[in-house]
């Protein structure tokens, strides 16, 4: 007696072979047999005539760190398919934190991974991941332990380079995160305070993760104008360190540099040619979002957040100046400044109103001449708590990145006011719009790198992949129909033609709908 059969659907087992007509037998929390099975007997029965039954969707970048806590059934992401997330991105996790860094550091944060109302009870990485085990969550979790993060344990947000002792510190730290269950350590070399960390510092912390068979994931120092010498730095990284290095939301961004992710890729391509074990992710959008202080050149940002929203205010002459002399602030500008940066997420009601409007467009109900006014305006309001979208990004480089043999398909999901339409749409815009309607990739190579390729990135050794022994998360989806309708306009909006998520054995979602099911559980290493 199985507690779960799935039924005349057409199998990917996310290795990349092609799709075969078989059923699925699940018991407890794990894939049992897979076969000609129809006439077992089984607690409950799916019937997947006509659909794909995958393995579950893994999103390896996710910034949902504190929304699973204040809102654990994960709809976004479970409802167009994902059974597990990944968090800790950027070198901004949320742990390990000390109790007085942890109110600058939810500031910080905010305009990214929101502040939703709950109490941050945990200090250690291993205490956080307790915390949504103890909800539980509705898909499974993991994370990363940010080298941000470990570096405000140690140096706080000042802006030097590491003094050895220092770095002996942070080693430790990434460790004993290693051995409380972090999948590996991640950067944000964009983010204060991780861009102020040297090639030579994050080797060396990354040395220390190697022996936990760790990976770094990072945000590059550039994407824009200096995105070939900030792939080179990270290679470099990787090969000082022999860590594998995983480049995560591979873009170009502004319109002079829209056809330079073929030397980027190339780049990629030579590194992994002499032996360094270094990859990519992506999402499929022309459109960035990060959090809006991001605008703000780094000097600004060394003494923490209360002293940057001091500076909003009293030193404004010198921000404008410096942002309109930043070299790379087409990162986030491209071509036509503040008209192509669309505030996200704001916390206040009374500006409320502003969120999916351009900077230039508030100006103007502002009455403001510049809008470099009423983006620092904007800011110094809200204490920092303001997401931004940026377009900036051209579909051909999206198509060609998404055909790499090493790409992996991600969210980079920030929840909050009018979010970036990829935290509801990202996995069934690749399997509708891209597979099916473009055939930009086979459907089974697609499977592959949201199912098994991120897996094996992230160490999940009994994920990704439909076979007997692995944990039993699955999605039933059909491809005739299955497609994103999350828009820049209307985000939160959930997909169609997901039908059924399987995670842990029980049933999440159930002909499209969330049953309130929360079966998820964090991975740990250990």
């Amino acid at each position: 007696m199985y507690d779960l059969l799935i039924v005349n659907g057409r199998v990917i087992t996310g290795q990349g072979n092609p799709w075969f007509k078989a059923d699925v037998a699940i018991r407890g929390d794990k894939i049992v047999r897979i076969g000609h099975l129809s006439e077992a007997e089984a607690k409950h029965h799916i019937d997947a005539e006509g659909r794909v039954v995958s393995p579950g969707f893994i999103d390896a970048h996710s910034h949902s760190d504190l929304f699973l806590i204040s809102e654990p059934t994960a709809e976004a992401k479970v409802m167009q398919g994902v059974t597990t997330e990944n968090v800790g991105m950027d070198g901004m996790s949320v742990a390990p934190i000390k109790a007085e860094d942890i109110e600058d550091w939810r500031t910080h944060l905010s305009g990214l991974a929101g502040d939703p109302p709950i109490e941050w009870t945990w200090r250690s990485f291993a205490d956080y991941l307790d915390v949504l085990d103890s909800l539980p969550t509705s898909d499974n979790v993991t994370s990363y332990a940010g080298l941000g993060t470990i570096r405000l344990m140690v140096m706080g947000t000042t802006a030097r380079a590491a003094r050895p002792e220092e770095i002996e510190q942070m080693k430790l730290l990434a460790a004993r995160a290693m051995e409380e269950g972090a999948r590996g350590i991640s950067s944000g070399l964009i983010y204060p305070p991780s861009q102020y960390q040297t090639v030579d510092e994050v080797a060396e912390i990354a040395r220390a993760v190697t022996s936990f068979d760790g990976i770094y994931n990072v945000h590059i120092r550039s994407e824009g104008h200096g995105l070939l010498q900030s792939v080179e730095e990270v290679i470099e990284i990787g090969r000082r360190s022999g860590i594998p290095v995983v480049i995560t939301h591979f873009k170009a961004m502004g319109k002079r540099n829209w056809g330079l992710s073929e030397k980027a890729l190339s780049l990629v391509d030579k590194a992994r040619n002499e032996g360094i074990d270094v990859t990519i992710e992506q999402y499929p959008y022309t459109a960035a979002s990060t959090m809006f202080h991001a605008v703000i050149p780094p000097w600004y940002h060394a003494q923490g957040p209360k002293e940057l929203v001091r500076a909003l205010k009293e030193d404004r002459d010198s921000i404008k100046k410096d942002i309109a002399e930043r070299t790379n602030w087409e990162n986030w500008a491209s071509n036509n400044g503040w008209d192509h940066i669309v505030i996200s997420s704001v916390e206040s009601e009374a500006n409320k109103a502003f969120e999916g409007k351009s900077v230039a467009e508030i100006a103007r109900i502002r009455g403001l001449s510049d809008p470099t006014d009423a983006a620092l305006d904007l800011l110094a309001e809200e204490n920092l708590a303001v997401g931004m979208v940026v377009f900036c990004m051209d579909e051909g480089d999206i198509r060609r990145i998404m055909r790499h043999p090493t790409v992996n398909f991600i969210t980079d999901g920030l929840l909050g006011g009018k979010p970036h339409p990829r935290v509801y749409g990202t996995f069934p815009r690749v399997l509708g719009p891209y597979v099916r309607d473009e055939g930009v990739l086979g459907l089974e190579q697609a499977v592959r790198k949201i199912t098994s390729l991120p897996a094996e990135k992230l160490r999940l050794r009994r994920k990704g992949v439909l076979a007997a022994g692995y944990d039993a998360d699955i999605v039933v989806f059909e491809p005739t129909t299955i497609s994103d309708r999350a828009t820049f306009d209307e985000p939160r909006q959930f997909p169609v033609g997901v039908d059924w998520v399987i995670v842990n054995g029980q049933v999440v979602v159930d002909q499209g709908q969330h049953t309130g099911a929360r079966p998820g559980r964090t991975v740990r290493t250990r």
